[in-house]
């Protein structure tokens, strides 16, 4: 009886690991079996019948003892399938979001380097438009300084053919309305002098300009020993719009401080200040003190020069006072113009 019992339960053992093993090696196969209707009715029947060995230990029904297993095993399968479908389903929803994950990475890669090539093309395009522009600016500069070169040369031409005519002429007063008519057209074609010779075309610094030419009427008029010239300018840019009215009522007042205000044997002097007394408020004063002019005179106003200087500050919407007490006092208020830079 005992080695009966020994037979039959190694027989049993062996049996369970060649199942157990068929079983592992089949594992896929048997979840779509489980699933099967009518293996499961098999199941369910099998339950119900009692498995009994043959006196015969070597004769067994090898249908019911895998069934018998199959019954054993049965939901510890089913668990198993489903854990393996739950983990099939989760690899699938990681992968899935893995690339979606990769493709929004791609596109916004994609994005970046079109927008960065985008970037580069305009930027070039800038560049190149930059340059255009550049060269645009150069040769305009070029243009309007020659542009004052010229008329600068076309007024000397003009003084000069003025002083050729004053070789032929004897009468006094035409020599003098030359000379003064030269005089105007230096002062005007220094101003053009110097925007060809500036960098900044579109404005003449007064500091500079009023010197250069207090220095070029001293010499026409030979004035270096007898009168002194006293200034105190500022530093004021001006266009040429203001530049020009201001330049010619600079000459016709130190051409007549030169002229008349001292007589052959006295020396004096000229004060030529040129201040900003408010915001964009400038004010220029010509003073002498020399003999002054009867008021007369200055109400009827009848010299060129002097119908000259009001009609110029009137051209530049300045307040034009002339005041005849210890000597000539001209005072000329004005706003400067906007200039944009």
């Amino acid at each position: 009886m005992y080695k009966e019992s020994c037979l039959k339960k190694f027989h049993i053992h062996f049996w369970f690991v060649i199942l157990f093993w068929i079983t592992n090696q089949n594992l896929f196969m048997q979840t779509n079996t489980l699933n099967d209707p009518v293996f499961i009715h098999e199941i369910e029947h099998s339950q119900k019948t009692i498995v009994k060995p043959n006196k015969a230990f070597f004769f067994f029904d090898f249908t019911q003892i895998s069934l018998a297993f199959d019954i054993l095993n049965y939901k510890d399968i089913k668990k198993s399938n489903f854990y393996q479908e739950t983990a099939k389903y989760h690899v699938v929803i990681i992968l899935g979001l893995l690339f979606l994950i990769f493709v929004i990475i791609y596109k916004c890669y994609s994005s970046k380097n079109e927008i960065n090539k985008d970037l580069v093309l305009k930027e070039e395009k800038i560049n190149e438009q930059s340059i255009s522009l550049k060269k645009l600016l150069l040769d305009k500069e070029w243009l309007l300084k020659e542009l004052h070169h010229r008329v600068k040369n076309n007024l000397q031409v003009v003084i000069s053919l003025l002083n050729t005519q004053s070789a032929y002429l004897e009468n006094k007063d035409a020599l003098l309305a030359i000379q003064d008519s030269q005089n105007r057209m230096f002062a005007m074609s220094l101003i053009h002098q110097k925007l060809y010779q500036n960098d900044n075309l579109s404005t003449i610094d007064m500091h500079w300009y009023i010197p250069e030419l207090v220095s070029y009427l001293k010499t026409v008029f030979d004035a270096d020993h007898k009168i002194a010239f006293l200034l105190d300018i500022d530093h004021v840019d001006l266009d040429v719009a203001q530049a020009m009215p201001l330049g010619l009522i600079l000459n016709e007042a130190i051409i007549n401080a030169l002229k008349y205000a001292y007589p052959e044997t006295h020396k004096g002097e000229v004060k030529i200040l040129l201040k900003e007394k408010q915001d964009n408020l400038y004010q220029l004063i010509i003073s002498d003190n020399g003999v002054g002019v009867p008021d007369f005179e200055l109400k009827n106003r009848n010299s060129l020069g002097m119908n000259l200087m009001y009609g110029l500050s009137n051209q530049i919407d300045g307040s034009f006072e002339v005041e005849s007490k210890n000597g000539l006092s001209i005072t000329l208020n004005f706003k400067k113009n906007g200039i944009k830079s």
